[in-house]
Formats: structure tokens, sequence, C-alpha cells
């Protein structure tokens, strides 16, 4: 028992309360080499790369075992959100092919085994906090988010009674100029003429894609035409004013909300990491100059060649380290 608790104590870094460095390097090599055989494994028929991606679970495991024991504690460590992520995938990684009979969950399953590659976020600490900085700003952003989905639904209402085309009641004559728009429109219907201002549903992810900047422009000169043709009754001015005014708000203002806020976090827990990280920096330093400075004091003892008033200066000395 003894020497298993050896075997895993021998890789874990107790001041990190992580694996050590050199192990970290070895998995982030397994996980490279394991990525590569998994996606030529979904190419061609390897035997022995099944045999190496075997052998790779099983370092996984040791490495998840290797984890939880360097973790200061059980609640802490299934609460970490990248571990759970880990453990998912590694269980999902165990499970035998031929016990699952539907071919879209064993799909979903290989899956999720490709992603074994993200554990490098796992292992690379700027890219945990970067995980951990998004996760957190999702949650607190749920405001800025709320306030998006407002002004989109506002916005994609609005563009529901200026840009909708004439449906099936509407006059023959109508019609016919709907029908020769359609036929000269570039791009402006998806599949089979689907209006992209025809029902809410549409018109907000057609207002999503303006705050993409994926080929916004193509709205409006398609709309511009329909109202040349007499399709829509919509002034030429107030298309433009619309996307502009649309385009300036959701890609400039709301999405930048996001990103500042994200900045935000990203900035208090960078400084919360940089701060523990220089606090257990001076501890080190401290115990170290406390270290030498009790070992002198024991070595002068032994000899005798202090007085008093020079064993309570060293003291004194040492109290004072401890204190700062």
């Amino acid at each position: 028992m003894l020497n298993i608790k050896s075997l895993f104590t021998r890789f874990i870094d107790e001041r990190r309360h992580r694996p050590t460095i050199a192990f970290e390097y070895f998995i982030s090599v397994v996980i490279t080499l394991n990525a590569v055989a998994a996606g030529i494994m979904m190419t061609y028929d390897c035997p022995w790369l099944e045999i190496f991606d075997n052998i790779c679970i099983v370092i996984f495991c040791f490495e998840l075992v290797l984890r939880f024991i360097a973790s200061p504690s059980a609640k802490k460590f299934f609460m970490d959100p990248l571990q759970l992520f880990d453990i998912l995938i590694i269980v999902s990684c165990l499970i035998p092919d031929k016990f699952v009979s539907d071919n879209n969950v064993l799909l979903g399953l290989r899956v999720v085994r490709l992603l074994r590659i993200t554990r490098f976020i796992a292992l690379n600490h700027e890219m945990s906090t970067i995980i951990r900085v998004l996760m957190k700003s999702v949650i607190s952003l749920y405001r800025v988010m709320a306030l998006m989905l407002v002004f989109t639904y506002v916005f994609a209402v609005i563009g529901m009674s200026l840009f909708r085309m004439p449906g099936e009641g509407a006059a023959p004559e109508r019609l016919a100029l709907y029908q020769e728009f359609a036929a000269e429109a570039d791009g402006y219907f998806v599949g089979d003429h689907i209006d992209p201002f025809g029902s809410i549903s549409e018109s907000m992810f057609s207002l999503l894609k303006v705050v993409s900047g994926d080929d916004w422009c193509n709205f409006r000169n398609n709309l511009l035409l329909a109202s040349q043709k007499g399709v829509i009754n919509t002034p030429c001015w107030a298309i433009t004013f619309y996307f502009t005014i649309w385009f300036i708000f959701g890609a400039y203002l709301l999405l930048n909300l996001v990103v500042g806020a994200i900045l935000q976090n990203y900035e208090e827990l960078y400084s919360k990491v940089h701060d523990k990280n220089a606090s257990e920096e001076r501890e080190r330093q401290i115990n170290q100059k406390v270290t030498e400075l009790v070992t002198e004091l024991v070595k002068d003892l032994k000899d005798g060649h202090l007085s008093e008033e020079e064993q309570r200066i060293l003291i004194d000395k040492a109290m004072n380290i401890v204190n700062k």
C-alpha cells in the first residue's frame, strides 16, 4: 500500500496541488498523439492504432486519479467544471462500441472522444483561466443578453411591418411584382423563397446576420429594389436608415458591452490569480528567511558564542520577518 501511494505522490507537486510539470508535458504529448491517431482511425481501419488508443485511455485514467489526489479536497475537485468535463470525456472513452446499438449514440460518443484534445485547457493555466472568465461572463451577462434580446425583438417587429413580402392573399398585381422581384433578387431569399422578414423568428435571425456583418448590405440593396418595384411600400431612405441604425446599435454598442464585460471579468480574475501567486511567493520567501535565521540561531546556541542580548536580537528579527 505504501509503495502504491509513493507511486502516485512521485508525480504530484504538492505546493501547486497539481501533477508535476514534467508529467503535464508528458500528458500534453499523449493528448496530441492520441488526437492524431483518432483522426486517422476515423478514416482508416488500423488495429494497432486501436491498441494505442486503449493505452492512451489508461494513461488518462491514471492522470485523472493523480489530479484527484493532488486536489486540496474532493469537493473542490468535483466543483470544478473543467474537471467534470474531463471526467465526462474519459468515462465516454471507457464505454465499448459493441455495447452501443444506436448508430446516432455511437456517433455522439465518438465526437465526445475526439474532444480529448481540448484537455489541453486543463493543463494550461492561461487557457483554463480564459475558460473560467467566459463561464463567469456568461453567468453575469444575463442583463446584457436580456437587453440585446429586447432590442432585437423590437427591431424584428419593425422589420416585419416594413419589409415583409406580400403573401398568398395579396392583390394579383402585387404578386406579379413580387415574382418579378424574386427573379431579380440577388441572394435575398433562403431556400424556396423564404422571406427574411416574413416571421418573427426569421426577422430576428436576419438581424443577427446583420450584426455579424454577414453581407448585410445585400439585405438593404434587395429591399431598395423591392421598394422601387412597388413590392413593399417603405421608402428607400427608411430602409437605409433602419439598417444603419441597427448595425450601429447592435454591432458597435451591444456587442461592445459584452466584450467590455468579458474583459472586466478577465482583469478581475487575472488580478486575483496574480495576487495569489504573489502571496504564495512572499510566503515562500518568508519561510526560507525564517528557516535560515532559526538554523543560524540554533547553531550559535549550540556553539555558545552569543550573549543573551544577541540571542534576543536574532529572535526579534525572525519575528519581525514573520509579522511583515
